[in-house]
């Protein structure tokens, strides 16, 4: 016995006072009425519904039953109906995980125009760089640099960031420009940057004759990827960052690349999502939205 399809069954039968009237309504043959009123009283162990050739008359106990699954079903039918508006409606939270430097240079002076066009949608961000189990944390997506490690996952490229190496004038103007790679290695002060979740050092990537070069040491480094770029410009050092995230730092001229014929890799910048046959609209939309927005950076 379908529980919840007997209870209709029974509600609609009371209304109507009448099994075919009621079988009629919820598509189905007289006959699947009666043996669901039938199962359910049997179920329950108390008669609901006296039968005559003429009406149908409600019991005491099926009065009660009716008063009480009444309610129930009328909250399951709006439950239901908001289930429905929230799949297809612009409305709702959405929660994103990305690194400080992506949210706070990029994405967030993006968000008035999807906040304009989707104000119903609630925006809850996650800043760093740790992994996040997304279903287990209810997290419906996060913006990540590098290859996809969770096969289990769908993804969508956004764009190829250019990996740039990158000083204040202030600081080139003190200790001059690195000429070569062991010239940075041994003459300069390097600010890193370490995984917050791991403490693994991110090394300094070059590309020198078909063959790529790290540099792991630094003299200075922050696990956060916007205090990092805070201090690069604020003179402590020579670094390695995204171009999309320091593109207003170039602009200002308070960032000034170096050593660009070596520092020519490209790192994909993707949205995860779980593998949902079917994507909620807020996510979808997000997506949709944040793709043709960054587009601007390949």
């Amino acid at each position: 016995m379908d529980h919840l399809i007997a209870i209709r069954t029974f509600q609609r039968i009371v209304e109507t006072r009448s099994f075919t009237k009621a079988a009629a309504h919820l598509g189905m043959p007289r006959s699947t009425a009666s043996k669901a009123l039938r199962d359910l009283e049997n179920h329950l162990g108390v008669r609901l519904i006296q039968r005559t050739t003429r009406s149908v008359i409600l019991t005491t106990e099926g009065a009660e039953y009716y008063r009480r699954i009444s309610r129930l079903v009328t909250k399951i039918d709006e439950t239901e109906a908001d289930m429905r508006d929230m799949g297809t409606a612009a409305k709702g939270r959405l929660r994103i995980d990305l690194h400080s430097s992506m949210a706070g240079f990029v994405l967030i002076p993006m968000l008035e125009e999807f906040r304009q066009l989707y104000p119903d949608i609630q925006l809850a961000f996650g800043v760093g760089d740790r992994p996040v189990n997304l279903i287990e944390e209810g997290v419906d997506c996060v913006i990540r640099a590098g290859e996809l490690a969770d096969s289990s996952l769908k993804a969508k490229t956004l764009f190829k960031d250019r990996l740039i190496t990158c000083a204040s004038p202030e600081y080139l103007a003190r200790y001059g420009v690195p000429e070569s790679l062991a010239d940075l290695e041994n003459n300069h002060k390097i600010v890193g940057y370490f995984s917050a979740a791991t403490g693994e050092v991110w090394p300094m990537r070059f590309r020198s004759r078909g063959n790529e070069k790290h540099i792991v040491r630094f003299d200075i480094a922050a696990n956060d990827s916007a205090a990092q770029i805070n201090m690069l410009a604020c003179g402590l050092g020579v670094g390695q960052t995204h171009a999309s995230v320091v593109d207003r730092f170039l602009r200002s001229g308070q960032l000034v690349t170096v050593m660009d014929e070596m520092t020519n890799l490209r790192i994909p910048i993707s949205i995860i999502y779980p593998p949902t046959q079917q994507l909620n609209v807020r996510l979808r939309l997000f997506i949709d939205w944040v793709a043709e927005r960054f587009s601007g950076f390949n």
